[in-house]
Order: structure tokens, then C-alpha cells, then sequence
């Protein structure tokens, strides 16, 4: 008897790219597979697939004749697809079919071999996609982006394709996907360790190799890399946390750059503002070390690096061009989502960050594997503390620079982990434009420069130039990133950066669209709470809108007066200022406390 074929759910955020691969993957699989056409109540020759139009009452007719393997509601639209399906399954051929979580666990229960494929890509990465569409804007397309979607059922078998690069690679992905997901009905040969992991004991680097290659081929249910993190969250060790680095290196190939030393530089984040990545780099670029830089988008802040460093030039490069970069200017800051995203990370953050699970320990091994094969030879790592960073305390952020430091030792980096205050801002503007313009203050030695953020900025940079051991003290390195950037040749260097990585013909500015908060009573500024006033600059529509966002008028243990401006809202549109000075003005807003003298 010929064994049935696979039936392939794909499922995915809005965004994701599910129906351009699909629609690639058809032109490559023209034999023993077969891609669904789905039943819709939607006009013929409506945007999107291919599909049979039918009205709903016809839609109803069908439903309760039995033609339907399967249906389901979405976007006031009813989707079907046929029950002629499985008589091709039985046939042994694979069917792929475009679905929704919605229907898993009912073609789960009927089909003898089926499997998720879960398409994904980055928040910052969706809401390009859905803004590209013009059908949302906004808040809109933060909120679908931000939407969390139905856990998979226990037991039922699902692939991670990352969908963050061209689309040529990822179609090569779903495709490989399809090749090698059909289930075995077997156990993945890791299974043991899986289970090992489970029940606490600890693992080596060849053992979450294994575990970590099946879950990426979608050997696992959802359920039981549920029970494994869970698991390495309650014991990890130390040693344990250099073999999972280890072993994550196994998944990419290194980048060899021919150079003694190649500097990178890390921060856990949390602090609003804070853009000292874009003035280090070129201090380090002017003293003549590597440093291809790249950097994320922002997630659930108002800027990330890439989003601030966009304002002036492009920032999605590929690895030629960061090579490139790096041979004319060197150095380059670029976004990490077309570099060096790991689909690792995409199985994993998955089921992490919908639980909540602290995975401090397990970011340690994804950071520094990811600086390892993007050829890193020293890495300065910035810990913030304070209240409402990712660690409470000094003693919580030396700790983890101390283990950031021995995982580096175990992979031949040489790490320095530094915490640092995060109980404030740094610098005046969030946003990313106004954090650039703090920025271009800071290059251009104006006076009006925020002090603490040209600081910070020397400091790292300093601690970096150290790395050289030419450079005999941290505090030497200071005296050389404090006279490049004296010089102008900080500022020089970057220039050359955004110039080749090709500079936009007029920067992103703030935008005009201004409304000031200003303070009820006099008194001395106590707290300026981080949380909130990222909160009011992502209202005014940064970072989406890169001119949106917040300008600090007021500094902690200043003093004000009554009607004194606190800080200046700069929006992206009427409505979304409206919406950031609602929030800002609020029943329980409290972004500046305002204590008595």
C-alpha cells in the first residue's frame, strides 16, 4: 500500500511573505507535490492568489454538501479548501496548502501526516510589508504586527522559515522546508538529549547541535521545545552557555576579514536614547580598526541603531557591501536583519517571548555566536542597569558581564562587559531623527551637544581603541577618542561611513508637527521614566515615522517652573500627535515627577 503524502499548513503573521513563496516554490516542485487552491468568497480577480471565487451562499451549499476538508473565517471572507485533497494525499503526493492556525488542530486529528510550516520574519521586516501595501497605516500596522497569535496545539509537528532576506532565499528555504518535513514517525535522533535537557541535566555543545538542527528541520512539536527551553531556563550553566555558543556557530559560516583585530560593540538596551553606537564608530573608523557594525530596528522602543543610522544613509546591506564599506571607510552601521539573523533565534523567540521566559542567559549564546560569525575578533559589551532595563541592579549586570565575558573566552573572542547607569535617558532626542541630530552635535563639537551622551560615547570608544595592544589603558584610549573627535576627524570618518553606504541626497529631520508638555507646579525634576516617554515618542509615530518622536526639555535634579516646558512632542501626523498628547496627558501619566524643592 503506497504511504500517503504530507499535508503542509503554511501559516504566518501578515507580512510574513507566505503567498511569494508559495508561488516560488510552485515553479520548483512540479512533481509529488501539489499546492491547494483554496475556495473563496472573494471576487475573481481580487489582488493576491489564485483562487475559486464563489458567493457565500454558494460557499454555504458547499459547506454542507461535505466538499470542504476544512474551513475557516477571515477578514469578513470564508476560505475552503477542497475535500478532493485527500484523495491526492493518498496517492502519496504532498499537498501545500495556505491556512490559518485556526484549523490546526482539526487537520491535525484527521490527517495521518501533516506538519506547520511557519513562515516568520522580524517585527521591523512585517511592518515595512504591510506599510508597502497601503491598505494600513500607522498605529494599524503596529498593532498587526504587535497581534500574538494562537500557540500551536501540543503534539503537532511545526517548521521555522525565516522570510527575511531576498526573496530568492526565501524561497530556497520553504523549499527546503517542504523537501525534509514529512514526518518519520520515528523520534529525531536527538531526542535522548532533548529529554535530558527536560529533566535538568546538563548537555555539551555536540548534543545541542543535534537538538538544535532538528528543531530547526521541524522535528519537534511546539510542545516539547516548550518543555526544552523551559528547561534550559531553570539550568543553564555556565559551561553549558559556551557549549549552546558553540554550537550555534555550527549554523553559520564565519566571515574571515583578513584583519588582526575586527571590533564590534553590543548593549542589552533599554535606555531611551542612548545613540552612542553612531559616534563611537566612527571615532574607532578614525583611529583605523574594523568595525563592520550592525545593528537591529527597534522592536518595542522608539529607535533602534539601524532606524536612526537609515536617516542618513542605507543601512540594508549585503555582505559584499559591508565588505566594501569596511575597505573604504572602515567601518559601516548597518541593519542585522539581512546579515546575520538567525533562524535559530526565529524557532526559539517563538515560544520564548510569548511565555515571558527569562532567557537572559540564553541571549548571552545567541549575541556572541552571532559576533563570532560575523568575524569578530574583540567584542565591548554595554550592560545597563536601573528599573526598567532587562537588570535591576549593578551586582545583577556584573554578573552577566562576567559570564558574557567567559562565554567570549570560550568561543576565542576577547569580550569587556561594562554596566552602566540606565536609570535615565541619554541624550535629549528619541526618535530617530532627533537622536541623530543629538548625534551630529556630539561629531560636530557644538557646544549644545547633550554632555552625557558625547561621554558615554568617548568612554565606549576609548574602551574599544584599548583593545589594541599598541593602546596600553582604557584611560589612553580615552585621550585618543577624545582628540579624534576634537579634530573633526571623527565627523570626517563619518562621512566616509554614510558615503559608502550610500547617503541619502537630504537627511530625515524632526518633524514640524510640535506640541510642548509643560509642568503643572514647580519643583525639582525627579524621574524621567523611560518606559513612558518611549511610549509617547512610538504614539507620535516613531519609530515608523523616523522625524516622529520625543525632544527632552528638562534634565534630572533640574529645576522648573510652572508652565515650564518639560518636553516637546514632535508627530508624524494630526492624528497621531493627538494620540501622543492623550497618552502623554493622561489619567496616571507621570513620564517627568516633579518634586517638591
Amino acid at each position: 500500500m503506497k504511504e500517503t503524502g504530507t499535508f503542509f499548513l503554511v501559516v504566518g503573521p501578515s507580512g510574513a511573505g507566505k503567498d511569494s513563496l508559495i508561488d516560488g516554490a510552485r515553479a520548483i516542485l512540479t512533481s509529488g507535490y501539489r499546492f491547494a487552491r483554496r475556495v473563496i468568497t472573494r471576487p475573481t480577480g481580487s489582488p493576491g492568489e489564485d483562487h475559486e471565487s464563489v458567493s457565500d451562499l454558494e460557499f454555504a451549499h458547499r459547506q454542507e454538501a461535505g466538499e470542504f476538508l476544512v474551513t475557516w473565517d477571515a477578514h469578513d471572507l470564508r476560505y475552503g479548501l477542497p475535500t478532493a485533497l485527500l484523495d491526492t494525499l493518498a496517492t502519496g503526493v504532498h499537498v501545500i496548502a495556505n491556512g490559518s492556525r485556526s484549523v490546526v488542530a482539526e487537520l491535525a486529528a484527521r490527517l495521518p501526516r501533516f506538519t506547520v510550516v511557519m513562515v516568520t520574519a522580524p517585527h521591523d521586516v512585517l511592518a515595512q510589508r504591510i506599510a508597502a501595501r497601503g491598505r494600513e497605516s500607522g498605529e494599524a500596522v503596529a498593532r498587526r504586527v504587535a497581534r500574538q497569535a494562537m500557540p500551536l496545539p501540543d503534539g503537532v509537528r511545526c517548521i521555522t522559515v525565516s522570510n527575511d532576506s531576498t526573496l530568492e532565499v526565501g524561497v530556497a528555504r520553504f523549499v527546503e522546508a517542504l523537501r525534509q518535513g514529512a514526518p518519520s514517525g520515528t523520534p529525531p535522533v536527538s531526542h535522548l538529549n532533548l529529554r535530558a535537557k527536560i529533566r535538568g541535566d546538563a548537555l555539551d555543545e555536540a548534543a545541542y547541535v543535534a537538538v538544535l538542527r532538528d528543531a530547526i528541520a521541524g522535528r519537534y512539536t511546539e510542545a516539547e521545545l516548550t518543555q526544552f527551553l523551559i528547561g534550559a531556563t531553570a539550568s543553564l550553566s555556565d559551561a553549558e552557555v559556551v557549549a549552546l555558543a558553540r554550537a550555534r556557530t555550527a549554523f553559520t559560516p564565519r566571515i574571515d576579514w583578513d584583519e588582526p583585530l575586527v571590533v564590534d560593540k553590543h548593549s542589552l538596551g533599554g535606555v531611551p536614547g542612548s545613540r552612542i553606537t553612531l559616534i563611537l564608530v566612527p571615532i574607532v573608523a578614525a583611529y583605523g580598526l574594523a568595525m563592520p557594525k550592525t545593528s537591529s530596528r527597534a522592536i518595542t522602543s522608539a529607535a533602534g541603531t539601524a532606524d536612526a543610522m537609515e536617516t542618513v544613509a542605507r543601512v540594508d546591506l549585503t555582505q559584499a557591501d559591508v565588505r566594501r564599506c569596511v575597505a573604504q571607510a572602515r567601518a559601516c552601521i548597518a541593519w542585522n536583519g539581512r546579515l546575520n539573523h538567525s533562524i535559530v533565534d526565529d524557532v526559539m523567540n517563538a515560544i520564548t517571548r510569548p511565555l515571558q521566559l527569562d532567557s537572559r542567559r540564553w541571549s548571552v549564546a545567541s549575541i556572541l555566536s552571532k559576533k563570532y560569525t560575523a568575524g569578530a575578533t574583540h567584542v565591548m559589551v554595554d550592560l545597563p542597569y536601573g528599573p526598567q532595563t532587562k537588570m535591576a541592579s549593578r551586582a545583577d549586570a556584573e554578573a552577566l558581564g562576567a559570564l558574557f565575558e567567559q562565554v567570549g573566552k570560550g568561543l576565542g573572542l576577547h569580550v569587556r562587559a561594562i554596566a552602566t547607569d540606565g536609570s535615565r535617558p541619554i541624550g535629549r532626542g528619541i526618535g530617530p531623527a532627533l537622536e541623530v541630530r543629538d548625534v551630529m552635535q556630539v561629531l560636530d563639537n557644538n557646544p549644545a551637544a547633550p554632555a552625557d551622551l558625547r561621554a558615554k560615547a568617548l568612554r565606549f570608544a576609548g574602551e574599544i581603541i584599548a583593545f589594541d595592544p599598541r593602546v596600553g589603558s582604557a584611560e589612553q584610549g580615552l585621550e585618543i577618542a577624545t582628540r579624534l573627535l576634537a579634530s573633526g576627524e571623527a565627523k570626517a570618518a563619518f562621512d566616509q561611513i554614510a558615503a559608502a553606504q550610500g547617503r541619502h541626497a537630504a537627511p530625515v529631520l524632526p518633524s514640524a508637527l510640535v506640541h510642548e508638555i509643560r509642568a503643572e507646579r514647580a519643583g525639582r525634576v525627579a524621574s524621567i521614566e523611560g518606559v513612558q516617554v518611549s511610549g509617547v515618542a512610538r504614539a507620535a509615530g516613531a519609530p515608523r515615522n523616523a522625524g516622529a518622536g520625543l525632544d527632552l526639555l528638562c534634565t534630572i535634579g533640574a529645576h522648573v517652573e510652572v508652565d515650564q516646558a518639560l518636553y516637546r512632542i514632535h508627530a508624524a501626523s494630526p492624528e497621531a500627535l493627538a494620540a501622543a498628547v492623550a497618552l502623554a496627558c493622561g489619567e496616571g501619566a507621570d513620564a517627568i515627577r516633579i518634586d517638591p524643592d
